[in-house]
């Protein structure tokens, strides 16, 4: 074999491996400038607070209920009209979307505007673990959200930080998507909790 055979067959090789570290590395300062995210990425996230308070069906449920999974919130400040009905059926598709990670997803809604029974059966139709807070309770959980004052849809992370935000004309599909990046991408680990 000729050396420069030798040396063609060396370049193809090891060329994208040295690029690669050469990216990755602190030797060049490069980034990419365009995040694959769909929903606005809260900065810095915010952690839920701690508080203790009742669903639409009457299950008390606590901050740390809430962790060790990931959570789909959507906040709806008024009563739960079709447009709430509609983006908590979609989030309800993005879970169903994650295949085997299902059971690593949690559903929840809260309003500070009632819920009233016909409302609250439709909603557990849909997912029969939506936990649902209304009233006081939904008011007490959206204290804690970036935007109180218009209707948008959330990831939580296992943690309890709130990272994602959607407004409510966002796509779903951005969500399914940035979900199931999240859950490729992150492990369980022992300070998940």
């Amino acid at each position: 074999m000729k050396k420069t055979t030798f040396f063609a067959v060396l370049a193809v090789f090891f060329l994208p491996v040295f690029i690669a570290v050469a990216l990755n590395s602190s030797w060049l300062n490069w980034h990419s400038s365009r995040t694959k995210n769909h929903g606005e990425l809260i900065q810095p996230p915010m952690e839920l607070p701690g508080f203790s308070i009742d669903t639409v069906s009457g299950a008390t449920v606590g901050r740390d209920d809430l962790k060790d999974r990931w959570q789909l919130l959507h906040y709806q400040p008024q009563a739960c009209d079709k447009d709430c009905m509609d983006a908590l059926y979609w989030m309800r598709q993005v879970r169903r979307a994650q295949d085997r990670h299902q059971p690593d997803i949690g559903l929840v809604m809260a309003t500070p505007g009632a819920v009233d029974a016909s409302a609250a059966e439709k909603i557990m139709q849909l997912a029969p673990d939506y936990r649902v807070f209304a009233g006081a309770a939904g008011a007490t959980l959206a204290k804690s959200l970036p935007d109180s004052d218009r209707a948008a849809s959330y990831i939580i992370d296992p943690r309890g930080y709130i990272i994602l935000r959607y407004p409510h004309d966002a796509d779903f599909n951005g969500m399914r998507r940035d979900l199931a990046r999240l859950l490729t991408w992150t492990k369980p680990g022992p300070d998940s909790g």
